[in-house]
């Protein structure tokens, strides 16, 4: 089992790398929200996550993820913060998606932001929405940069805002939702970060907090961010 400064290692190494290679036009997004709360204090490497679809995502005409599917994830590190441990951290992979009718799709993707439930979003609190924007920025350089990503090496996080192309959200978005194309970063949750991994397949997904755990509750807001997904031939 790697540890989380090794994974860290890693992402140095190959995120520049793959964003000379990846065009960003081959990225569509997708809405979601998490159907069960994952808390690093009980989570366990290979524990299944699961996400439900809020809005049908058609790409290039095909309706390849309809509304009420559910994308299927799992737990591939996590780590309390510990005298040995200065961060809490939780990596996640998004591998595949079933349609309502049956139908699996296997995804390449990444959570590129995340919102907390309204009954625990602080934008709600009017003095956070005073000293915080509400859509936070993630940029790939800069040491600004590195202080919004639990001081993280600017080389070790990949951009998440690429450019969107080749797909569309069809129907209406539920009621509340927060995140949209431009979101980036955690919101309502406090000193929580995200960054990625992006060289290999499959791409991962770590959060970072310098707090005692990390807990994301059930109905937490999702912005996906993936390779175009196909139906099955």
């Amino acid at each position: 089992m790697r540890s989380f400064s090794q994974v860290v290692v890693l992402l140095a190494l190959f995120v520049p790398a793959f964003a000379q290679e990846t065009n960003p036009q081959k990225v569509v997004s997708a809405y979601a929200i998490l159907n069960t709360s994952v808390d690093t204090k009980d989570a366990k490497e290979g524990q299944q996550l699961t996400f439900r679809i809020v809005a049908d995502l058609v790409v290039k005409g095909v309706l390849v993820l309809p509304r009420d599917s559910t994308v299927y994830g799992r737990i591939s590190e996590v780590h309390a913060k510990s005298k040995d441990q200065l961060q809490s951290a939780l990596a996640i992979v998004i591998d595949k998606a079933k349609r309502p009718d049956g139908i699996e799709v296997p995804l390449q993707a990444i959570i590129a932001a995340v919102a907390a439930p309204k009954e625990n979003s602080l934008p709600s609190d009017p003095t956070y929405g005073m000293l915080h924007s509400n859509e936070p920025k993630m940029s790939g350089s800069g040491a600004g940069a590195a202080s919004r990503t639990g001081d993280l090496a600017p080389s070790s996080r990949a951009d998440a805002s690429a450019a969107v192309a080749t797909a569309g959200l069809k129907g209406p978005m539920e009621h509340g939702f927060l995140l949209n194309e431009s979101s980036a970063g955690a919101i309502g949750y406090e000193g929580l970060a995200l960054s990625w991994g992006l060289a290999a397949p499959p791409p991962f997904t770590i959060f970072v907090s310098k707090n005692k755990g990390i807990k994301l509750n059930a109905g937490t807001q999702v912005l996906l961010r993936m390779a175009p997904p196909r139906l099955p031939q």
